[in-house]
C-alpha cells in the first residue's frame, strides 16, 4: 500500500446509518451463509447490544470495508472482518487491522478456519504477520442458524491474553453472547 493512503476506522453508532447498507453488501459478498447471521440481526445488535460494534473502514475517505467486534471485560472479539471487493489487494487489510487494534487498546481474539487449504493458511499467515498467535485448543463455532452444524475452527489472539489460562472463559463469552448458546 502506498504510504500516502490514509486508513480510518469509524464506529457506527446508529442502526439506521446508511453506511450499514454498504457493510451489508460487503458482509454478504464476503462470507458464506453458514458463517454469518442475517444482516437484520446485525442491525438489531447495533441498536440493542452495548458490547457489539460495527467499525467501518475508509481509505482516503472512501468506504473500504468493515469489522464487527464484541467488547468483553478482558478482550475484544472480532466476529467479522472484510475489505470490500473494490478496495482489495492494496495492503488495506493489514493497515485496517492495525488501526482497529490501536483504537480498541485491548487484547483481540478472532476465529480462523483450520489451516487445511491454501486460503486458510494464507489467512492465518496474514494475522501472524500482524502479531497474532494461533491457538491449538479444539474449538467449535456454534451455528448461526438452528439446525446447522458446529464448525471446527481455531482461535487467534493478539496482545496480553493467554488462552492456556483463559480459553474456557473466552469460549464461554463467545458462546453465550455472540452465538446465544448456554452450555
Amino acid at each position: 500500500m502506498s504510504s500516502s493512503a490514509v486508513i480510518e476506522c469509524r464506529m457506527v453508532k446508529d442502526f439506521s446509518d446508511p453506511l450499514l447498507d454498504k457493510v451489508e453488501k460487503t458482509y454478504n459478498d464476503s462470507f458464506p451463509e453458514a458463517e454469518r447471521r442475517a444482516f437484520s440481526l446485525v442491525r438489531e445488535l447495533v441498536k440493542e447490544e452495548p458490547r457489539f460494534t460495527v467499525y467501518t473502514l475508509f481509505k482516503d475517505g472512501v468506504y473500504a470495508g468493515f469489522i464487527t467486534a464484541w467488547r468483553f471485560a478482558a478482550f475484544i472479539y472480532v466476529e467479522h472482518f472484510a475489505i470490500d471487493a473494490s478496495a482489495r489487494n492494496g495492503g488495506i487489510g493489514g493497515e485496517s487491522m492495525k488501526q482497529f487494534m490501536a483504537l480498541c487498546g485491548a487484547p483481540v481474539v478472532l476465529e480462523v478456519e483450520i489451516p487445511a487449504d491454501e486460503m486458510s493458511k494464507r489467512r492465518i499467515g496474514f494475522y501472524e504477520r500482524l502479531g497474532y498467535v494461533l491457538d491449538n485448543h479444539v474449538y467449535f463455532q456454534p451455528p448461526y442458524r438452528p439446525g446447522e452444524s458446529l464448525l471446527e475452527m481455531r482461535l487467534m489472539t493478539h496482545g496480553q491474553i493467554d488462552l492456556s489460562k483463559s480459553f474456557e472463559e473466552v469460549k464461554d463469552n463467545l458462546y453465550r453472547y455472540v452465538y446465544g448458546v448456554q452450555e
